[in-house]
């Protein structure tokens, strides 16, 4: 009875304020009764990687259906808060009677009023505590229970209410204090649970249990008094020991996640990044990420740091794992440790822009192979003077004479780097790194000049890592994605509006071919280096100058990881190049990769063909040809014929039918020591006309100690004058000397 007459008086006052009450209606009606859930980015497995806050205070909230609570929850909150939540409209006048009669006799507030609707409506609708305030809330609560189903309502408080230490609704509560989803709750947790609202502060679970245990027990005893419950299920309940613990938010891949939710929040990204995020950045993100291999990666990645730390002014470093199948990010990560903020800990290292060095000559070599050249091919490993004066230098300070190609790149000979881009035309080098996704080299080709052959553009390492995932899949490049979860092996998913050919099947082989030749690498980098692995791997090193930055790339047909390592301040390491600095760091994540990803071999394209050819020439081999290779070939592009260079004895050599030259330098060349390179790293390298092992070499009337065609001599400021000379029929000749200068 008194029921009915409750529903009946406030109808009839909402008939009188009817213009107030639309008002109100209209807003509440299309309001969102649950607040939205806050971002929660997943592994591919579901592995939590990170929660973020979803506004206000609350860190965690999870808002779930009416049915996804457990009916335990729902009967003890409708026993702690609001027992004839289904029979009142909004407002309960007998509670608000009995308030009235208790704080009057105690003469202060000791007991409340509030409706489960009026506390959600206050939630939504924050209004001040007087007597204006309470009207407007009491307004707010009929308009929610115009607007809105009781469950509706139910629903929109379970998921809204704090449940204290920033959990928002009873989902969120459940997994921090429990571990376990709001479905799973016991009778006995969930009364413990539904008495936290009263006050998160005073029967906090983790502060106070004593009080949390009271307040839990004091609400399973009314639902046994209000029948919610039988005295079986209130004995065994009344038995269990209700402990709670607050879980620690995981804190994984914290660059990564930062940069997922940021192109969530944002519709996604063009360019490098495929796709559209359908979450809009509410609620869980399941991504890419396999937690598994990410925590192996930092590991790795920290190990070496602490090994090259003291010694080698080395203090941070980057990694990433890329699935090549779907472009799907496997492991990200940004730096050493996020937290140390003496080192730029929270600098991304993925994304920063850093120079690549040799990394980028791979990519050279496809073009040139596109451009009709053989990995047999010849070219001169000698002293360069490139446009615009540029001299550049191999690693080991050291020329090679005649090198193949294959030997060229393998062993990341620069000289040789830049010869072939000024063969193939930097234009055309710069436009080839566009299209593998370098969209960090936005200057002209000529503002790079020679030196883009040896990376001296500032890139990405996430730029870098795809570029060599497109060879990985025989050209084809693909934008990376952090959204998806698990894919199924194999499944090459080449979307259509964003994948694009950027090199032939036939010339990315040849390149990988090449960074997976182990012997042909092992002049510069000795047979087992990191990059040898007991697998099919293809791998590149990069070092720049003064050893800011260096790098290692590798991949299988199934996935790529590359390592960046240095120092986000610019400052240079210590005599660290890519193969002792970032390559061990490389080889441990990729034998992790092998183990829980597999490998397969590479895949030679049909229409290449195999030949068999002189080590030294480059060309088909003859029965007199000392070493032997197999190499491969584009079709219609075989060696122009067989080895000549390997034949009769060789003869004595003959008096020189001129007087020997000096090749290099020319008279009155001048050079310049660089400032910015150690002077004991710079040298002259001298070449005569004739090739005489035996040649004797003299600068400034000093003789050098090194024999031979060509001769090293130490940078010396001031005016020098160089000759040589060589013994043919007991005689001696002596070449015409040259004069060049040399300043500072």
């Amino acid at each position: 009875m008194n029921s009915d007459f409750n529903r009946n008086f406030w109808i009839k006052i909402s008939t009188v304020l009817p213009a107030f009450l639309l008002c109100v209606t209209s807003a509440a009606g299309a309001a969102e009764l649950s607040p939205p859930a806050s971002p929660r980015l997943t592994d591919k497995n579901g592995r939590l990687l990170r929660a973020y806050s979803g506004g206000g205070a609350a860190v965690r909230s999870e808002p779930v259906g009416l049915e996804e609570l457990s009916p335990w929850l729902v009967l003890a909150t409708l026993a702690a808060e609001d027992r004839r939540f289904f029979s009142h409209p909004g407002v309960d006048l007998k509670a608000v009677g009995r308030a009235l009669r208790q704080n009057a006799e105690q003469g202060r507030t000791v007991s409340g009023a509030s409706t489960i609707t009026q506390q959600l409506a206050r939630a939504l609708r924050p209004t001040p505590k007087t007597l204006i305030g309470k009207l407007g809330e009491i307004f707010s609560a009929l308009a929610l229970e115009f607007g809105h189903s009781k469950e509706e309502i139910l629903e929109g408080y379970l998921n809204s209410v704090s449940y204290g230490n920033r959990t928002a609704g009873a989902q969120a509560a459940a997994r921090a204090y429990f571990g376990i989803p709001a479905r799973n709750l016991t009778l006995a947790q969930s009364a413990a649970l539904a008495g936290v609202p009263k006050s998160p502060a005073l029967y906090d679970p983790v502060r106070h249990p004593g009080k949390f245990a009271a307040r839990g027990a004091f609400i399973l005893r009314r639902l046994l008094e209000l029948g919610y419950i039988d005295g079986e299920s209130y004995r065994l309940a009344a038995k269990e020991k209700v402990t709670a613990r607050l879980e620690k938010t995981p804190f994984a891949a914290p660059q990564f996640c930062d940069f997922a939710l940021s192109a969530t929040l944002h519709g996604g990204s063009a360019g490098m990044f495929g796709g559209k995020n359908s979450s809009g950045g509410r609620g869980s993100l399941t991504t890419t990420l396999d937690l598994a291999v990410q925590e192996h990666a930092a590991d790795s990645l920290s190990n070496q740091l602490a090994l090259l730390s003291r010694r080698h002014n080395v203090t941070n470093g980057a990694a990433l794992a890329i699935d090549n199948f779907t472009g799907g990010i496997i492991a990200w990560v940004g730096s050493n440790d996020f937290f140390d903020a003496a080192n730029s800990g929270q600098v991304d290292g993925v994304t920063a822009l850093r120079q690549p060095g040799s990394a980028l000559k791979p990519f050279l070599y496809a073009l040139a192979f596109s451009k009709g050249f053989k990995a047999s091919d010849l070219i001169e490993d000698e002293p360069l003077y490139a446009a615009g004066g540029y001299t550049p230098l191999n690693y080991d300070k050291k020329y090679h004479g005649r090198v193949r190609l294959r030997e060229a790149l393998a062993c990341s000979y620069n000289v040789p780097a830049v010869r072939l881009a000024e063969k193939t035309g930097l234009a055309d080098f710069l436009n080839l790194l566009k299209r593998f996704g370098f969209d960090s080299l936005d200057k002209p080709a000529a503002f790079y000049g020679a030196g883009l052959a040896l990376g001296n553009g500032e890139v990405k390492l996430l730029e870098l890592v795809n570029a060599y995932a497109a060879l990985a899949r025989g050209g084809i490049w693909l934008p990376v994605v952090f959204e998806g979860g698990k894919v199924p092996a194999g499944a090459l998913r080449l979307r259509s509006e964003r994948a694009r050919r950027v090199i032939g099947a036939n010339e990315a082989y040849i390149v990988t071919d090449i960074l997976s030749d182990n012997a042909a690498r092992a002049e510069a980098f000795g047979p087992d280096s990191p990059l040898n692995l007991p697998f099919p791997f293809a791998a590149k090193t990069g070092t720049t100058k003064d050893y800011r930055d260096n790098w290692a790339v590798g991949y299988t047909p199934e996935w790529t990881v590359g390592v960046w390592v240095g120092n986000f301040d610019g400052s240079p390491m210590r005599k660290v190049s890519g193969i002792s600095g970032a390559a061990p760091a490389l080889r441990e994540i990729a034998v992790k990769m092998k183990e829980l990803y597999g490998s397969t071999p590479f895949r030679r394209p049909p229409a290449l063909r195999p030949a068999r050819v002189c080590a030294e020439s480059g060309l088909l081999f003859s029965p007199l040809c000392p070493s032997v290779m197999e190499e491969v070939f584009l079709p219609g592009n075989m060696p122009s014929g067989i080895c000549a260079m390997h034949g009769a004895k060789k003869p004595v050599p003959a008096a020189p039918a001129s007087r020997p030259v000096i090749k290099y330098p020319v008279d009155g060349d001048i050079f310049r020591i660089d400032p910015n390179t150690p002077l004991a790293a710079q040298a002259l390298f001298l070449k005569a006309s004739v090739n005489d092992p035996d040649t004797v070499w003299r600068v400034d009337s000093m003789e050098l100690p090194e024999r031979g065609p060509r001769a090293e001599w130490p940078l010396q400021a001031g005016f020098h004058r160089a000759f040589f000379t060589i013994e043919r029929g007991g005689k001696l000749y002596r070449s015409a000397p040259v004069r060049f200068t040399v300043v500072k």
